[in-house]
């Protein structure tokens, strides 16, 4: 066993802790995920550990995900039962309560595998990995539990523990300090690395990180602003009252964000949670933005926009039609989306786009998905549909539900006339109806204040009276029962087995409608990230290998949205070898640190997610993270000083920062006093 990896999933992040026996080092990780599991997937790939721990109380669409990358089948199940009483994960309990998947090959993979050369096995390592899955209880990723079994290992012979643990682990990443936990846990009781935690061969904890991803704590993107902002000037007027939530206010994200689809909202924030430094991803996303930013291209920009507002989320769609339980709204939804997405490439076909990121992908909104919507529209009669709230099939589907139900169904009002007009007569009354309830079946219906006349009367037998009307059984009404019954139900039941064959078909399809609505989203930001560097002057910015941060005319995007004076002061940015990497400003209060300080953040951030920056002009070169101290989060449940927290947050930054890092300090040490922050 070489590597031993736990994984904790929830809240749209991914954390992972990752032991590797050989090199005695423990590998840490917590991402952003979506809803394709792409950090999962590429973490596997890169990683390929040979035990698998997973939490079994979390997604089940994150388990099936895990356990098909993996080709698991099921080895040994047993029974788990989480016990509430349980303080401590024993091992006992934990033998009671693992479930363990294991990796089986076909026997002429292996055959295969076993024939190759020593100098070939490298070619095709995906046939030679093979893992094994533990499912263990939700008590195995305590979050509590994990904290205490951290502080017991970092705080060893110091009073406060959990303050000697906080400043090597960040525990605001809850995931990835539930799986540190559970693997903790694991290698203590199959006696990997020491039999007990005070003898744990670990030799060093890193952080895991893709090098092509850009590592930014969440206190960095809190003070950044990236996501979340505490000024708000509408909510500052009004009074706060307990109990209603202060509305965010303006944030990078929110300033940026003017998609108009809910799929091209979510990978827009999928972007902005993903920060890059892959060259080639973000010069395609650069060029895209750049086409729709010109003039020239106003009509196509303005095409994608408006048909973009039709496209809907369309995985939660398949998953109720896995179901079967799939609503009008559902039903008009997805035609919506596929409609709006064969306009959009039939008009990029047309204008003949020939962007990099489109290369290979506008067959996307081609031939497959056309087919996908003319079975749609040739199969549900999407007018009668919305008139009866329920999937109508259209005429020519079912010869058998068109002449024998539906025909009779539309002749049935006659008939039931003709049928009362009989009954009228025959009981002697002067009027009545026939009526159909369900269950009941079809009654003879007449106003209560109708008297029947004593020669009649055995001839009709009440049932019950409500409203002001009597609703009687007779021999007609008992033939119209076992003749006809009831046809709207048999109808119904016709055009279910009709939708449910529909749906069938669709699944097979889903595939080609992901990757489409995938493509749209792309587009959807696309044309937001143009509309927004054409509305507040972005220009796009230069990326190069060498470590360089050069920008002109810099503005902080916040700040120069929110000034509606018109006074807003640019300010340039240099940082290089030549010039100097290391920075030191100071001024009076009120000058204008901070924000020049959150600007060049922010700026760097949206060229890493691959939007156009406010400058005039802007070079920028690799980065790898992006530190800071300009966000102190006080809490009185840590039982740490401002000091403290200040000390943490630069004790991380420091100890992850590399040559390529860029570090942002502001007012290191506030919270203390002058003599003793400069010790």
């Amino acid at each position: 066993m070489s590597q031993v990896c736990a994984l904790s999933f929830s809240s749209r992040r991914l954390g992972a802790a990752i032991y590797d026996e050989d090199e005695k080092e423990v590998k840490l990780l917590d991402m952003a995920e979506d809803d394709d599991f792409l950090v999962l997937e590429r973490l596997l790939r890169e990683v390929k550990p040979s035990h698998i721990l997973v939490n079994r109380s979390q997604s089940a669409e994150y388990q099936m995900h895990l356990r098909k990358k993996c080709s698991m089948v099921s080895g040994m199940e047993e029974e788990i039962s989480d016990r509430s009483n349980l303080k401590e994960f024993s091992t006992s309990q934990f033998a009671q309560t693992q479930i363990t998947f294991v990796n089986t090959m076909e026997e002429k993979e292996l055959d295969k595998s076993t024939s190759k050369e020593e100098g070939e096995l490298d070619d095709d390592d995906s046939l030679l990995w093979q893992p094994s899955i533990t499912f263990l209880p939700d008590i195995a990723f305590s979050f509590g539990l994990a904290c205490k079994k951290l502080e017991q290992i970092f705080g060893a012979g110091v009073r406060n523990k959990q303050i000697m643990a906080s400043f090597r682990l960040d525990f605001t990443s809850t995931n990835m300090i539930r799986s540190l936990g559970a693997l903790l846990r694991f290698m203590e009781q199959q006696g990997i690395g020491g039999q007990t935690y005070e003898n744990l061969s670990v030799e060093k904890m890193t952080t895991l990180f893709f090098d092509d991803c850009i590592e930014v704590d969440s206190t960095t993107l809190r003070a950044l602003e990236i996501f979340y902002s505490d000024y708000t000037p509408e909510t500052i007027r009004k009074k706060f009252v307990w109990g209603n939530n202060r509305r965010e206010g303006m944030s990078i994200f929110k300033l940026c964000n003017l998609c108009r689809s809910s799929p091209g909202k979510q990978k827009l924030r999928n972007w902005f949670e993903r920060p890059i430094n892959n060259l080639t991803i973000l010069s395609e996303r650069h060029e895209a933005i750049s086409y729709l930013h010109q003039d020239c291209n106003v009509e196509v920009t303005s095409f994608i926009y408006n048909y973009v507002k039709d496209i809907f989320s369309i995985k939660p769609i398949f998953r109720r039609m896995r179901r079967g339980n799939l609503p009008v709204s559902d039903w008009k939804n997805l035609f919506s989306s596929i409609c709006a997405m064969i306009k959009i490439g039939e008009f990029l076909t047309e204008k003949e786009v020939n962007l990099a990121f489109l290369k290979g992908k506008l067959n996307l909104f081609g031939t497959r998905l056309q087919q996908v919507a003319c079975l749609i529209s040739e199969v549900i009669d999407f007018q009668e549909t919305l008139a009866e709230n329920r999937v109508v099939i259209k005429q020519g589907i079912d010869k058998d539900l068109d002449n024998s139900l539906k025909k009779f169904y539309e002749n049935l009002p006659d008939e039931l006339t003709s049928v009362a007009r009989q009954e009228a007569d025959e009981i002697s009354i002067q009027t009545c109806t026939v009526a159909y309830l369900p269950i009941v079946g079809y009654l003879l219906m007449a106003p209560a204040s109708v008297e029947i006349p004593a020669s009649s009367s055995m001839l009709v037998e009440l049932i019950f009276t409500s409203e002001g009307m009597s609703y009687f059984k007779t021999k007609r009404m008992r033939l119209l029962d076992e003749n006809i019954g009831d046809i709207k139900m048999d109808i119904i039941d016709a055009e279910t087995n009709i939708v449910l064959n529909l749906q069938k078909r669709l699944l097979g399809s889903r595939q080609i409608v992901l990757d489409a609505i995938d493509l749209a989203a792309t587009l959807d930001c696309f044309v937001s990230l143009s509309q927004v560097a054409r509305k507040y002057n972005w220009i796009c910015p230069k990326f190069v290998e060498e470590s360089i941060l050069s920008i002109k005319e810099a503005r902080h995007p916040i700040a120069e949205h929110l000034c509606k004076t018109g006074t807003y002061v640019s300010n340039p940015i240099i940082s290089s070898t030549e010039d100097g990497k290391i920075k030191i400003l100071f001024g009076p209060n009120s000058s204008g640190k901070s924000v020049y300080l959150k600007m060049i953040g922010a700026i760097v951030y949206l060229a890493s997610v691959g939007s156009f920056v406010p400058a005039y002009r802007a070079t920028i070169g690799k980065i790898s993270r992006i530190m800071s101290r300009l966000y102190t989060v006080d809490s009185v449940l840590d039982g740490m000083s401002s000091f403290a927290n200040d000390l943490k947050q630069m004790s991380r930054a420091v100890a992850r920062s590399d040559q390529n890092s860029l570090l942002i300090i502001d007012e290191f040490g506030k919270g203390t006093q002058t003599v003793r922050r400069l010790i």
